[in-house]
């Protein structure tokens, strides 16, 4: 019998050729466009998964109480004062990031940026396997050293590096050190929130910078807190502000955030400048997934029942000699598998093929699917598309009375509205939700990106400075700089672009009390900083070397900053930043150093001294683009004057801030991508059904023309019939997407409104490119001979 039913369901499958290609094409681009958001998904979700001890991992962030925003650079005292404090804490990890160079063999230096110094209790917190080495003491050793194996090809070719001698060159702290390679650690999956190249003993860090061990006033180690109490741990957040007081006697409005280690990757949107929470996007991408498995579903249900108007009288002969339902419903069951094994070969073929774009868009290939586990995804996915997809129709078709069937009478419409046309309504409320949601985030991608930044970042480049010996030269190297031939202004500034804000000092002034004490975020800067960024004062003046006082004790802040002071007027106030006492000479328009997800913060720009931390320590130059190959070279070359350590390094500040939002343009491609694919499902389960429509009503429209009907009133009667569902389609979708996109826009500060008229043109574009499909197979209909249409009886 099952034999039997698969010989007459490959029959039928190849009797409709249309037909058939149009629900396999459907199927198949409705299961790979799934395959591929899973695997996105999945990626996403996987983030730091793979940590034995990641349920009982914490982050320790420095939160602020009032506004919610947390930063995780922390003092490095802070986790010493954890563990004494918090007797479930069992051990602390801190990391701390430093720009070296490295050489090895003898070769040239190389700049490091991914160097951390670790406590010794790394490896037995983390599950970083260690390929070369014993991960209980490759870092016991003061100058022992651990890198990934792509840093160990870069710097020992093929040799085994264990034992080999490396020199780093630590700039902040201007130290040589010989260390010693123990640990080869296996390449870094782009999903793990801590990323590192090489690590070395926080011990050796305390030789380089023994002031910080006890010192509260900087923020510069991550800091890791294993618990065997997770949920206390957990709850500590509560009385995190009395912690902070107890142990710095500091501001009050400051304090600690145990953030789990699963939540790290995807719930970190408060966290830092330029981060937003990334499980927004897997919720929007799983909701997509699902709609267009519906979608895809939706046509083969839809051109299934359509075909059964065709076969009625197939039905109820069966019927007549005897075949029962039961048997009726396991013929096109089995007719629903048959499609869906045909639909899942030429899928497995597609995503076989396209695995690699998953690698280079998710930057992992551990997400990748096994050879054993892509054919049981498949196989689970053909029984579930065969049972989901082909149960209605197997239902929908057994049932019809013979009677009915033989006189080939339709009972598919009930009430003027067939289940058929609620499908129709179905698919396009998905099709013009995709289209305006892409439209939005289109719009706001847009706007990140050519956002008035309240300066021009045109054409400027910023040269790192770590060197201490060479930051208190840093006049005389811009001048230096400043004099090669092609660059049109320099400036020097405490931070790059996009900016980290790592320093961050109190203010008081005159008439604020102890409880009105805040901090501010400072930048050092020169003479010529707002005039190379073309920043616009909004009060008072810039910094000028006429007054001998201003680059000591003149302060320029903020409109942010000025809002925070309450102040109607700030020019002449004498305020106090950290230890430096000095009076606002200028308010400068708000400007946006980091990335558009978060407001702007209070900032202070003024001199500060080369002795502290927070001096100047970057380069900033402006260079014409059609000089810039000379002016680099050029650039190059003195700098390799100045130091022979330090490779030469630059950055242009368009494309650095541009990177802070390559989250949202992988979204927006990721959505372009799927919506285009999903429209393409549902005017593919349209175009099949308007070819059935015309087919059913061939006769008729034989008969409309032998009495003289025009191609245009025929035209008009079968696409007449479809606008009713995509109007209804569109009055269903237009709040969903309202409500989707706002949530969406909240997670910016700054961000474009949802405009009702793209909605407006989301629903004539979906009504345009259905009109083009139904409107292609009427016209062929319209234009055929009535003598072809009526001889056929």
């Amino acid at each position: 019998m099952l034999l039997t039913h698969f010989k007459s369901a490959w029959r039928n499958l190849l009797r409709h050729p249309f037909s058939s290609i149009i629900n396999i094409t459907g199927l198949a681009t409705g299961i790979i466009c799934c395959i591929f958001i899973f695997l996105y998904v999945w990626s996403e979700l996987q983030a730091d998964e793979f940590h034995v001890n990641k349920n009982n991992i914490f982050r320790v962030n420095m939160i602020s109480l009032e506004s919610g925003r947390a930063g995780f650079s922390t003092p490095y005292p802070l986790g010493t004062s954890v563990k004494n404090e918090y007797p479930e804490v069992n051990s602390i990890v801190r990391l701390g990031q430093d720009n070296v160079s490295i050489r090895a063999n003898q070769d040239s230096y190389f700049y490091e940026d991914q160097f951390y110094w670790a406590d010794s209790s790394f490896f037995s917190v983390f599950s970083f396997p260690l390929v070369k080495g014993d991960a209980a003491t490759a870092l016991k050793d003061p100058y022992s050293l651990v890198l990934t194996e792509s840093m160990a090809t870069k710097y020992f070719k093929q040799e085994d590096p264990i034992g080999k001698t490396v020199e780093v060159k630590i700039y902040d702290g201007d130290r040589k050190f010989s260390f010693t390679v123990t640990g080869v650690v296996k390449d870094l999956p782009t999903s793990s929130t801590i990323q590192f190249k090489f690590l070395a003993p926080m011990h050796a860090a305390m030789q380089v910078y023994p002031q910080f061990e006890k010192f509260w006033n900087l923020q510069w180690v991550t800091t890791y807190a294993l618990s065997n109490d997770p949920e206390t741990t957990a709850a500590r957040g509560e009385q995190a502000a009395a912690f902070y007081k107890k142990y710095t006697g500091g501001f009050e409005g400051t304090g600690l955030e145990f953030q789990p280690m699963p939540r790290l990757h995807l719930y970190s949107g408060h966290v830092g400048k330029n981060h937003t929470d990334g499980i927004t996007n897997v919720y929007v991408f799983t909701v997509i997934g699902m709609l267009i498995f519906l979608l895809a579903c939706v046509n083969f249900v839809n051109i299934s029942t359509a075909r059964a108007e065709l076969r009625k009288k197939e039905i109820g002969v069966r019927k007549t000699l005897g075949a029962f339902r039961p048997q009726i419903f396991a013929q096109f069951m089995v007719e629903s598998a048959l499609t869906a094994a045909v639909v899942l070969m030429v899928s497995f073929t597609a995503v076989s093929a396209l695995q690699p774009l998953a690698i280079a868009y998710v930057g992992d290939s551990s997400i990748l699917f096994s050879a054993i586990a892509l054919p049981l995804v498949f196989l689970s996915a053909m029984i579930l598309i065969s049972l989901f997809a082909g149960f209605y129709p197997a239902i929908f078709l057994s049932g019809f009375k013979p009677l009915e069937a033989l006189k080939a009478r339709s009972e598919s419409s009930q009430g003027g509205f067939s289940a058929r046309q609620v499908l129709v309504v179905f698919q396009f409320t998905i099709s013009i939700a995709l289209i305006a949601g892409t439209l939005i985030i289109g719009r706001q991608v847009h706007y990140l990106k050519h956002a008035d930044l309240g300066m021009s970042t045109d054409q400027l480049i910023t040269i790192p400075v770590d060197d201490r010996e060479l930051q208190k030269k840093m006049t005389d190297i811009r001048e230096l700089m400043a004099a090669t031939p092609g660059v049109m202004g320099a400036s020097i500034a405490g931070e790059t672009f996009p900016a980290a804000m790592n320093n961050t000092w109190s203010i008081n002034w005159q008439g604020s009390t102890e409880q009105q004490t805040r901090v501010i975020d400072i930048i050092s800067i020169d003479y010529d900083y707002f005039d190379l960024l073309k920043a616009t004062f909004v009060e008072g003046r810039n910094l000028s070397r006429n007054f001998s006082t201003d680059d000591s004790a003149a302060f320029i802040i903020n409109e942010a900053a000025r809002e925070m002071m309450g102040l109607k007027e700030a020019l002449g106030q004498e305020v106090m930043i950290g230890e430096t006492r000095g009076t606002i000479i200028g308010v400068v328009k708000d400007i946006h150093h980091y990335s558009l997800h978060q407001k702007v913060e209070p900032i202070a720009y003024f001199p500060v001294a080369a002795s502290s931390r927070a001096c100047s320590d970057n380069l900033i130059l402006k260079v014409p683009p059609e000089k810039l190959p000379s002016t680099l070279a050029a650039l190059k070359q003195k700098w390799e004057q100045l130091t022979q350590d330090r490779p030469f390094e630059y950055h242009f500040a368009d494309d650095e801030f541009a990177r802070t939002y390559t989250q949202e343009e992988k979204f927006l491609t990721l959505f372009e991508v799927f919506s285009a694919l999903a429209i393409v499902i549902a005017c593919l389960g349209l175009m099949g059904l308007s070819s059935f429509v015309v087919n059913k009503r061939s006769k008729e429209i034989g008969i409309r023309k032998v009495l003289g009907a025009s191609v245009s009133q025929i035209l008009l009667m079968l696409t007449r019939g479809f606008s009713v569902p995509i109007i209804i389609a569109f009055l269903l979708s237009g709040p969903c997407v309202y409500y989707v996109m706002t949530r969406w826009l909240d997670q910016f500060a700054y961000k474009v409104e949802v405009d009702l008229v793209v909605i407006v043109l989301s629903g004539v574009l979906a009504w345009v490119i259905a009109f083009c499909f139904i409107g292609f197979q009427s016209w062929k209909a319209a234009r055929l001979n009535p003598v072809e249409t009526l001889k056929d009886e």
